[in-house]
């Protein structure tokens, strides 16, 4: 993103120019997978749009129409902001493809996949799923696994200038997921130590877990590349549990955090009434980002 510069004194006579700044820059993403779930994928783009906002996220792109997402982009100037490595079957078995050596061909192939549709898309994050804990390996060999696929796909997204994380879920609603702790997911970021491998933090997924939130934002700020909002309990609207999403935004937005913080919730209210909460100030990032003229 860009960011303001202050014009270099050169010496002129005549009166200096104006400071350039540019305004916070942070905004919601709903995540169409979840939201809007009475439409057809196809026509939920649009109904973002429609909405105020100006960004997106979606899940996997097995479950996607990529060509109403193109064509919303294209059309609406609709952002899309991330999505997921594709896993089509997501069930006990198959929660991704990090972990699991014996998987490997198919980390590689839909990490390519991921970034292909990344390009055609315009994406700047793709999320990769961790995997199952594995009865026949050792806890420290599917860890080894992770930082080995991850040190190579961190080559790979840099080219193609896309930022991967990683997501910690609580095995209550994911049963055998393989990154259940936090603490483990940052020392993970810490030991591939690469600018394009990043966390993601799900509220309601760590709110579940282990809680601190504002605590964890703190601390952490430094390797978290992405944010999505739902409420715990209930998986809900921003509201409706028991997650301050007021203090959280703010200590997400003064931590230096810019770009897109993504919806990713069961709706209970139908259509555009399910983001009714959302402030207007928050769902056009691009338009509050314009360049202000400040008079010295």
């Amino acid at each position: 993103m860009e960011s303001g510069r202050r014009p270099g004194d050169r010496g002129e006579a005549h009166r200096p120019g104006p400071v350039i700044r540019t305004l916070p820059m942070l905004g919601y993403a709903p995540n169409i997978s979840w939201l809007f779930p009475e439409l057809p994928f196809a026509l939920r783009p649009r109904a973002v749009a429609d909405a105020g906002f100006e960004a997106l996220e979606f899940g996997f792109p097995s479950h996607a129409d990529l060509d109403a997402l193109d064509a919303c982009r294209r059309q609406d100037g609709i952002q899309i902001v991330l999505f997921n490595q594709d896993v089509p079957v997501w069930d006990t078995a198959n929660r991704g493809y990090l972990a699991d050596m014996k998987r490997r061909d198919e980390f590689e192939r839909t990490l390519d996949q991921a970034l292909e549709i990344a390009l055609r898309l315009g994406v700047a994050k793709v999320m990769l799923p961790a995997g199952v804990e594995l009865a026949d390996t050792s806890r420290q060999a599917q860890c080894e696994c992770v930082l080995a696929n991850l040190r190579v796909a961190a080559l790979q997204a840099a080219e193609a200038g896309v930022l991967l994380t990683i997501e910690v879920l609580n095995p209550s609603d994911n049963p055998g997921y393989f990154l259940t702790s936090w603490r483990e997911a940052v020392d993970i970021v810490r030991q591939v130590d690469h600018p394009n491998v990043r966390l993601q933090m799900d509220t309601y997924q760590l709110q579940r877990l282990e809680g601190r939130l504002v605590e964890k934002v703190r601390e952490d700020i430094g390797w978290i590349g992405h944010f999505q909002f739902a409420d715990e309990p209930g998986r809900h609207e921003p509201g409706t549990g028991a997650i301050d999403f007021p203090e959280l935004d703010a200590v997400i937005e003064a931590a230096g955090y810019e770009g897109y913080i993504g919806l990713e919730y069961v709706p209970q209210a139908e259509g555009a009434k399910s983001l009714a909460w959302v402030p207007a100030v928050r769902r056009a990032l691009g338009r509050r980002a314009r360049r202000t003229i400040e008079k010295r």
